[in-house]
């Protein structure tokens, strides 16, 4: 059997020998569910998966490229748990299920394993995680494997998100039309072409390329089959989150204050002095999928020509998909365990109930998992470990966050976090004194002026710099847009 690596999938497409462009492809629904596959990624994933690919010109979306890299260079000490960095670093596909079924998988995080404690294995003390390396409330590793009972495809289906025998259309531009007569021959004629159509292969490497060329360029398919060691010179916007969003307002639900140091003469913030609340909803960015960031901006992002896979899958005909999954790909949300509570920015995926026992209908004694009670035979409701919470006990089942507290973080304006020097937490106790964070909240604002002269000096004066405090009230504001 073929890895995913060796896997390829079928595209025809037709060439504009005289612009040097590619007019128009046309593809199965295997190759349209890659396609589609990627609003589902979050973007932490894409900047991964983008860092891992030697292609022309690097990808950056806005400052999100420099929030991954602070969250790979803090230190472990910093994180809720061993498992929190990883998880922001490696965020969980929320329609996983559905992409571990495409014939060639763009997102390599590794799928979902379930792990339980090879001593407790009934009464109230029943675990499952999906984290490796957790511990039980017995104190013992959590090491114990268990598969995850599911209900299969229906019999006969074809396709991941539309029907697999169906044929498509696909634009330069990434505008994805149902396969029709009528639609092939109006764009050829427009041309005046009467070439011959082209087929080709498309493995995983390909397909990372048209991912990284639709977040940069209005022709991503001419890039990567005409052009494919050209850099696309359009680039994405650069952002400046802090200074050009920032207010005050009284209603909006889950604000959190933020001290700034601010330069009077640029009207341009320079640092941002905060504690982990607010740092956690920062990283959640990485755990949003892109879908998700495209039905908070309505479809309308200065990224390439992403929003056009966007508004095809909202312009083609619902007969097109299979069951949900155009509902599902316009707002894929983020996985379970995987957002900001606090402050909610996109749809947090409900957290499923895990059920233990034997499968129904079979005669082994081998327990097994299964989100679906009926599937078992005298079904045990299990407790799901939370990783972002502060002790083993019964605050397991409520999520704190990803960042430990008390610890003081500086975010520069273009989305670089550090620790403070004297903030930084060398504690794992949540019941530090208020003396003690008083007192870092203090060295921290210190720290922070010192570095301003440092960066700053001989540029403007020091006293042109204050600190003030800001509350954050738009908070689809600070994503690309």
């Amino acid at each position: 059997m073929a890895t995913n690596e060796e896997v390829t999938v079928t595209m025809t497409y037709w060439v504009d020998d005289k612009q040097e462009r590619v007019v128009m492809a046309e593809a199965s629904g295997e190759f349209v569910d890659i396609l589609f596959s990627f609003l589902t990624l979050p973007l932490g994933t894409i900047t991964r998966l983008q860092s891992d690919n030697k292609f022309p010109g690097q990808l950056e979306i806005g400052c999100i490229n420099n929030l991954y890299e602070s969250v790979k260079d803090l230190s472990p000490d910093v994180f809720r748990s061993n498992m929190c960095q990883k998880m922001l670093l490696s965020p969980r596909n929320p329609l996983e299920g559905y992409c571990q079924r495409l014939k060639l998988k763009v997102d390599d995080t590794p799928p979902t394993k379930h792990f339980v404690c090879p001593t407790c294995s009934t009464g109230s003390n029943l675990w499952v995680s999906t984290f490796e390396g957790a511990t039980c409330s017995c104190r013992k590793l959590m090491d114990k494997e268990t598969e995850l009972l599911e209900e299969g495809s229906k019999e006969g289906e074809s396709g991941v998100f539309v029907r697999g025998n169906a044929m498509f259309l696909i634009c330069d531009d990434l505008t994805i039309l149902p396969g029709s007569p009528g639609n092939a021959v109006l764009p050829l004629r427009n041309y005046q072409l009467d070439a011959q159509p082209m087929e080709v292969q498309v493995d995983k490497n390909r397909i990372l390329h048209i991912l990284k060329q639709a977040l940069t360029s209005q022709t991503p398919l001419t890039d990567v089959f005409l052009n494919p060691n050209q850099t696309s010179v359009r680039k994405t916007t650069p952002f400046y989150p802090f200074s050009r969003y920032t207010g005050s307002s009284n209603n909006f639900k889950g604000s959190v204050e933020i001290k700034v140091i601010m330069s009077k003469s640029e009207n341009k913030i320079k640092f941002a002095e905060t504690d982990g609340d607010f740092v956690d909803f920062l990283v959640s960015f990485l755990t949003i999928s892109l879908g998700s960031i495209l039905h908070l901006m309505n479809g309308r992002v200065s990224l390439g020509s992403i929003q056009n896979l966007y508004a095809s899958v909202k312009n083609l005909d619902s007969s097109c998909f299979i069951g949900s999954s155009k509902k599902l790909l316009l707002n894929p949300g983020v996985a379970p365990q995987f957002g900001c509570k606090s402050i909610q920015v996109s749809a947090l995926q409900e957290v499923p109930k895990y059920w233990y026992g034997v499968k129904s209908g079979t005669n082994s004694d081998e327990k097994k998992i299964s989100k679906i009670r009926n599937m078992l035979r005298d079904p045990e409701e299990m407790k799901l470990f939370e990783p972002r919470c502060c002790d083993i006990d019964g605050a397991r089942e409520r999520a704190i966050g990803f960042m430990k507290r008390p610890c003081i973080f500086v975010v520069s304006d273009d989305l670089k976090v550090k620790t403070t020097a004297n903030g930084r937490t060398t504690t794992t106790n949540a019941t530090t004194s208020a003396t003690n964070a008083t007192t870092n909240t203090t060295s921290s604002i210190q720290y922070l002026r010192q570095q301003i002269q440092n960066n700053y000096k001989g540029t403007e004066p020091v006293d042109g710099f204050f600190d003030t405090r800001y509350r954050f009230f738009d908070t689809e504001s600070i994503l690309p847009d």
